[in-house]
């Protein structure tokens, strides 16, 4: 027998073991669950008693009955009250899960069911907890992949607009430049490509379910990731007039241990952001070094720098993003992409930043 059927075998017997709750159910009073415990609970306990009644009444003189039946029924009083009060606070655990599952649907507000309890209910309300956890980290994940293809799409797609905009323009005049030309086509051709691979990041994002990101880690030379930054982003710098400066202390035939493609995601990322705040004559500068056990990136710019109170949330997703110095306009993920990728390949990200004097983030990958 497959898992599948076996499966299928054990949801069938436990929907038999429905078949009295399923009865049950269908009384018109009581008509809550807490009430249908309450009345059984109470047939449950008075059959006795109600036995023990009838059996003194055929069985005891009359002047015998009547001391034995005060105290039965001060008894029974006292311990159906009971009985029913305890029965209630052993429901109040499937109450609380029904109320935090419904507070989540119609108000997205996450419970915080208990789960240290071992026994049938206490699991109940644990597995729920997990579960709910689960869902709204996928639903968090669903939006934060849309929110990330929208911003992310922005460079390459302007990339492509301008430069397409710029073949019209050329083509329009008289005397059309054919180099001109070739290098905006070249520039599309890199903007797609870069957009491939964002898209390919997406869905190794989307595809994601155990709790880890793949890293597909290879050697990579500094120079790679200065071409493709420069390509990626040269519309952007001659549009704001911003200089572009690279270097490396790695050996000439030394390379970076890494997943490139998220990488290239992160420095993407940094050099968009570098440029979004960086004034019109500034600079942004990538330099890639290394020592004893990291491989080192810092991306410094001479931008308007970070506030202190935006520091405090800068890498988290959806975190408050302020207008570029040309009204640029963020989604406020990309310093979360950065973190995501950047711990992805074994890494982590700090920064220094002062207001007025620009900001200088640092990447740390570790050598193996």
């Amino acid at each position: 027998m497959s898992i599948k059927d076996k499966n299928e075998d054990k949801w069938f017997k436990v929907r038999k073991d429905l078949s009295f709750y399923s009865t049950i159910s269908k009384l018109k009073f009581p008509k809550s669950y807490t009430g249908k415990i309450f009345l059984i609970a109470f047939i449950g306990t008075h059959i006795p008693l109600i036995t023990l009644f009838v059996y003194l009444i055929f069985m005891f003189p009359i002047e015998n009955r009547i001391p034995v039946l005060l105290v039965l029924l001060g008894a029974t009083l006292v311990g159906t009250a009971a009985t029913l009060y305890f029965i209630y606070r052993l429901l109040i655990p499937i109450l609380v899960t029904s109320e935090g599952i419904k507070k989540y649907r119609d108000e997205k507000v996450l419970p915080s069911l208990p789960m240290e309890y071992k026994d049938e209910v206490g699991l109940l309300m644990s597995n729920t907890q997990k579960c709910i956890e689960r869902l709204d980290d996928l639903l968090k994940l669903k939006n934060r992949l849309i929110g990330m293809v929208s911003h992310d799409s922005k460079t390459p797609i302007g990339s492509i607009k301008i430069a397409s905009g710029l073949i019209a323009e050329d083509i329009e005049e008289e005397s059309s430049n054919v180099d001109e030309i070739k290098k905006y086509l070249e520039l599309i051709e890199v903007s797609l490509e870069s957009h491939s691979e964002f898209l390919d990041n997406m869905l190794t994002l989307a595809r994601f379910d155990e709790g880890e990101i793949p890293a597909n880690k290879t050697k990579v030379s500094p120079d790679t990731f200065f071409k493709l930054l420069k390509d990626n982003h040269k519309i952007y710098f001659q549009t704001k007039n911003i200089k572009f400066n690279t270097e490396s202390n790695l050996g000439e035939k030394e390379t970076v241990y890494c997943d490139k493609d998220k990488m290239m995601a992160v420095l993407n990322n940094l050099i968009q952001n570098a440029l979004k705040f960086t004034e019109s004559g500034g600079s942004i500068k990538l330099k890639i070094d290394q020592d004893d056990q990291n491989y080192i990136f810092k991306v410094k710019d001479s931008g308007v720098g970070i506030s202190d109170k935006q520091k405090e949330t800068l890498f988290e997703a959806f975190s408050a993003s302020s207008k570029g110095t040309k009204d640029e306009i963020g989604s406020g993920l990309g310093l979360w992409i950065v973190k995501v990728f950047t711990e992805v390949n074994g890494g982590k990200v700090n920064f220094e930043s002062r207001e007025g004097e620009g900001t200088e983030f640092t990447i740390r990958l570790p050598l193996n």
